[in-house]
């Protein structure tokens, strides 16, 4: 198909004996091309990746994983020593640089820790390593596509399922796992949870708000006549809205001081128990404490409001 810039077949199994013997988990061997190591962004801290003409002729080096190394070797050097997989002996001729690992799954494929591998020639893996997973001595269970800058992405990956669905007699036992479409899909989720998020928040908002308005609206008319004595001693309208104003914001304050000091707990709590990790930043902070003083004031206004619009007279002779 056009668009194509690298590609590599893999061939990976999990070897049942490996010499020396792994202090850790034993390692998963990959067979692949030279050009893994483009596709992959793998970097080599020591010695060198196989190259064309060894993977040509099926030679027997291998490159190990920083994991894999530390399994194996400890601290000691493993350049141009020999490692056992399953009858056959392999030089080490490197070792790559660690690589971040996820934690779950990624487009329904499960995590693996991408340290902890020994990467040999493809024509290697199949013609000296034996595969227990399948009768087929040729067969691999990946290949890696790295496309060109201007490709179409999604339709090459139309023409990938449609090749593959062709070859397997829609048998439906393949993955086409495309960065691009992943992405695309994390996006959409999280404009989904944010969406969410937003309408569970102005409901609380709304419902703070609410509460606090009837606070406010009970207050004055249990203060009735303290409003009307405060008028006929000279106090203007003025005075009374910044009187219910300022007790309204010292409650949206209060109550936006204590709401950051349970999130943030509950924040930590949350991610103790679930294993999230959860981040808490100044200006989320900042921002959700200016929310919060906001829908008092606006909360405030209406029965401060109320407040100074009553006669002074007839406050008084309130009971």
């Amino acid at each position: 198909m056009p668009g194509i810039d690298l590609a590599t077949a893999r061939k990976r199994f999990r070897p049942g004996q490996v010499m020396p013997k792994p202090t850790g988990a034993v390692p998963v061997v990959y067979g692949v091309e030279p050009v893994y190591t483009s596709m992959a962004g793998l970097r080599i801290t020591a010695g060198r990746f196989f190259t064309e003409t060894e993977s040509a002729r099926a030679a027997a080096v291998c490159v190990l994983g920083e994991a894999a190394r530390q399994g194996l070797f400890g601290g000691a050097d493993p350049l141009d020593r020999f490692v056992k997989v399953g009858a056959h002996w392999f030089r080490i001729i490197g070792v790559a640089a660690p690589q971040a690992v996820a934690h779950g799954e990624v487009g329904g494929l499960s995590a693996q820790d991408r340290n902890n591998l020994i990467y040999v020639p493809t024509s290697a893996a199949i013609l000296r390593l034996e595969d227990t997973y399948s009768q087929f001595r040729d067969e691999i269970d990946g290949v890696y596509v790295r496309l060109q800058p201007d490709t179409d992405i999604t339709a090459a990956a139309t023409i990938v399922r449609g090749i593959l669905e062709s070859s397997h007699r829609n048998a439906g036992d393949y993955s086409v796992i495309v960065p691009a479409e992943l992405l695309a899909e994390q996006q959409r989720t999280k404009r989904i949870f944010d969406v969410v998020m937003v309408a569970l928040a102005s409901i609380s908002l709304l419902v703070g708000g609410i509460g606090i308005m009837n606070i406010m609206l009970a207050s004055v008319l249990e203060r009735t006549p303290e409003i009307g004595l405060r008028r006929a001693l000279g106090a203007t309208r003025i005075d009374v809205i910044r009187q219910f104003v300022l007790e309204t914001t010292l409650l949206a304050v209060g109550g936006g001081m204590l709401g950051l000091i349970l999130g943030v707990a509950l924040s930590r709590i949350i991610a103790g128990f679930a294993g999230w990790s959860t981040i808490v930043t100044g200006s989320s902070l900042a921002l959700a404490f200016l929310v919060s003083v906001i829908v008092g004031l606006v909360s405030g206004v209406y029965p401060a409001v109320k407040a100074a619009r009553l006669d002074p007279v007839q406050a008084l002779h309130y009971e």
